[in-house]
């Protein structure tokens, strides 16, 4: 379990300098401050699942950016399992 969450904060790092560097390009209008990494971490403790804590903590975001933010997130992640209807 502990490596489990090693390396979901891992890709979860990797993840949010892709997307703050795509951000300082210009690319996008959203970034992932570093007290969402923090939350996204916290909902994965209580909930067990990477995708419902990513779906919680962007719930923020308008539609298509956290679609577009979890899609990324599931190209990094090779164990990343969207489940449908939550």
């Amino acid at each position: 379990m502990i490596r489990e969450h090693t390396d979901f904060i891992k890709h979860l790092c990797t993840w949010s300098e892709i997307i703050r560097k795509t951000f300082d390009d210009g690319g996008i209008d959203e970034v992932i401050s570093t007290r969402r990494l923090v939350h996204i971490i916290k909902a994965y403790s209580i909930f067990g699942k990477k995708d419902k804590a990513l779906k919680v903590c962007l719930n923020r975001f308008d539609d298509e950016t956290k679609s577009t933010f979890v899609e990324l997130y599931d190209k990094i992640d090779a164990e990343f399992q969207q489940q449908e209807g939550e």
